[in-house]
């Protein structure tokens, strides 16, 4: 047998570590190259305190190595198999995660009292944003093989809601937002999973139920009566219900989403051009929760619009390859993260108008470790989805166009796991 020349070899290692969707790929690397440009010119303030003596190290390099692991991370990731996605992934990731929720609860430390974060040295961990690939994960894992409602399966997503609700404790007591985004994302997930009806309507009139009844006690009880974080957002809930003569006033209460405000209105339409914000060393959070302020403030109406395209194209990009999969259970985590991350992208984009305050990062954008690598984690198993189907995906056409059977009759791929999805003749122009 001949040996490959080199570069044959060089492409196979390319084919190999940057296979798969192509545009998830592109849409991947752009969302970096972002980040990199709008961080670098919204952290001025974590810069001038590493300038001090003691100060550590330069934001700009850190936030450069943490967009350089993410890579190396969903490059990783990208290669895994789709056995390894199906059988492998989702316990062992399970384990990981109780293990990560247990050491923040005993050695986790508050960062303004709000999150528990995991310090090893100089780097902190933040398990809640590992968390979301579970949700996606586990789902997929429950729902198995299922294109339509199974009845039989509703102590299985029992399971499930309880197993999430669980471990989603961990976050409630540090962040309430977080846990707000995950039952919605859990919700609106159980649906695209096919969920039994019975047990969605259940799940609707409980969780209803708990919100009206945990929304008045927040609202209605004094201050005396809750505890930790709860105090702050009775004050937010009263702040948002009840209208402040005060509300153009500049407090430590409402500090963040009046600079967040005053961001936005500086950007003239056209942007105060990159770099030239005016409000990035008063926003204590210009690189992370408030970076689409500054962006817009830096960019003006292209900044607007611009950071939005990119999750409705995630969404997208997505929802296209997944209706492609050949397998039912790599399509439903496409279709997860192509629902998770975008939707925190929107809360993220509504705090930077002033309308809500909390605490959500623009995914793979803003400033920060532990969201960096998660979402470049979750882009990885969205890309091994991808590459893993392609050769079922030709597979299947090639039988399909060989086989020359009628429209109707309905042909099975080839895959480790059989009997997933059908293909039809009629359904290779969107396999193409």
């Amino acid at each position: 047998m001949a040996k490959q020349s080199w570069a044959e070899t060089k492409t196979s290692w390319m084919h190999l570590l940057f296979g798969g969707n192509g545009l998830l790929w592109a849409l991947y690397f752009m969302l970096i190259l972002v980040s990199a440009v709008t961080v670098s010119s919204a952290v001025s303030s974590e810069l001038y305190k590493s300038i001090s003596p003691g100060g550590g190290i330069n934001p700009i390099i850190k936030h450069l190595l943490m967009l350089s692991v993410g890579v190396c991370m969903a490059v990783c990731v990208s290669i895994f198999s789709g056995r390894t996605l199906r059988y492998m992934l989702p316990k062992s990731y399970f384990l990981v995660m109780c293990f990560l929720f247990v050491v923040q609860f005993f050695l986790g430390a508050d960062t303004n009292g709000a999150e528990r974060w995991i310090r090893l040295g100089p780097v902190t961990l933040q398990p809640s944003e590992f968390y979301r690939i579970f949700l996606v994960l586990w789902g997929a894992y429950v729902a198995g093989k299922d294109t339509e409602e199974d009845p039989r399966k509703e102590k299985a997503y029992w399971w499930y809601w309880a197993r999430v609700l669980v471990l989603s404790s961990f976050v409630l007591v540090t962040n309430l937002s977080t846990f707000l985004i995950f039952f919605v994302f859990l919700y609106l997930y159980s649906w695209v999973l096919k969920a039994p009806k019975r047990f969605m309507y259940r799940v609707s009139a409980i969780g209803l139920s708990a919100l009206v009844l945990g929304g008045a006690y927040l609202y209605l009880a004094p201050e005396s009566m809750l505890p930790g974080r709860a105090v702050t957002w009775h004050n937010r809930l009263h702040g948002a219900v009840n209208e402040r003569t005060d509300k153009f006033a500049i407090t430590d209460a409402n500090r963040q989403e009046q600079m967040g405000r005053m961001a936005i209105a500086n950007s003239r339409l056209l942007g105060r051009g990159p770099g030239n914000s005016k409000m990035r060393d008063s926003l204590s959070q210009a690189y992370s929760d408030y970076l689409y302020a500054i962006i817009i403030e830096e960019y003006g109406l292209l900044g607007l619009l611009f950071i939005p395209s990119l999750y409705f194209a995630w969404m997208l990009i997505g929802y296209r390859e997944a209706r492609k999969q050949t397998n039912v259970y790599r399509s439903n985590l496409i279709k997860g993260f192509g629902i998770l991350y975008p939707m925190q992208a929107l809360v993220n984009m509504i705090v930077a108008s002033g309308i809500i305050t909390t605490g959500q990062t623009l995914p793979l954008i803003s400033y920060g470790g532990s969201s960096i690598i998660a979402t470049s984690i979750a882009f990885g198993i969205m890309i091994a989805a991808s590459k893993a189907d392609k050769p079922k995906r030709t597979e299947a056409l090639a039988s399909v166009t060989e086989s020359d059977q009628p429209a109707h009759e309905e042909v099975y791929p080839t895959d480790e796991e059989p009997s997933e999805v059908l293909l039809t003749p009629t359904e290779t122009q969107d396999i193409q």
